[in-house]
C-alpha cells in the first residue's frame, strides 16, 4: 500500500509541474514581465541588480520543479491527503442522520495524516521512490500515470456524488 501512494504522490507532483509549465505558456503576467523587459530603462535597472528575464524565470522553475522543497510537490501531497479526506467526508455524507460523533471524524482525519506521513514524508521516501520511478519504462509509466489520475479522480467525485447525489436521498428516504 505504501508503494501504490507513493506512486499515486509522484505522477500527481509531475501532472502538477506540467500544468505550471503549461500555465507559463499562456499566463498574462509572464507575458507582461517579458514585454516589460523589452522596454531599455526598465531591462537596465534590473541587469544592475542582477536580475536577468532568464534568472528569474530560472529561479521560478526551480521553485516548482525541485522534488524536495518545490511548490509542485507540495501541490502534489495536497491532492494525495485532499483526495483521502474527501473520501472520510464523503463516507460521512452517507450517516442518515450524521450522528456521527465529531470526535471520531477527527480521529479519521489524524489516522490519515499520520498515515499518508509514515508512507510518504518519514525519512523522504517520496525522493527515494521518486527517483526509483523515474527509471521505470515508460510501458509502466503510462499505465500508472492513467492509475494515478483515475484514484486522485475517484477520490473527488466520490465526494461531491455523497454530498450532492447521496445525501438528499438519505436524508430524506
Amino acid at each position: 500500500m505504501e508503494r501504490f501512494w507513493n506512486i499515486v504522490y509522484y505522477f500527481a507532483y509531475r501532472a502538477v509541474y506540467r500544468f505550471y509549465k503549461l500555465y507559463k505558456k499562456i499566463e498574462p503576467g509572464w507575458l507582461l514581465t517579458k514585454l516589460l523587459y523589452r522596454i531599455p530603462f526598465i531591462r537596465n535597472f534590473q541587469e544592475k541588480r542582477g536580475r536577468t528575464l532568464s534568472i528569474m524565470e530560472k529561479d521560478i522553475d526551480e521553485a516548482f520543479k525541485n522534488p524536495e522543497y518545490g511548490l509542485s510537490g507540495k501541490f502534489a501531497y495536497a491532492l494525495v491527503v485532499g483526495g483521502q479526506f474527501s473520501v472520510i467526508l464523503g463516507l460521512i455524507f452517507c450517516f442518515p442522520n450524521r450522528e456521527l460523533p465529531p470526535e471520531l471524524s477527527l480521529v479519521f482525519f489524524i489516522a490519515v495524516g499520520v498515515y499518508d506521513y509514515i508512507t510518504l514524508l518519514h525519512k523522504d521516501k517520496y525522493l527515494k521512490n521518486g527517483r526509483k520511478f523515474a527509471k521505470e519504462p515508460s510501458q509502466w509509466k503510462v499505465k500508472w500515470k492513467w492509475i494515478s489520475m483515475g484514484v486522485i479522480l475517484f477520490q473527488f467525485f466520490f465526494f461531491f456524488f455523497a454530498a450532492f447525489v447521496l445525501n438528499p436521498y438519505i436524508k430524506n428516504p
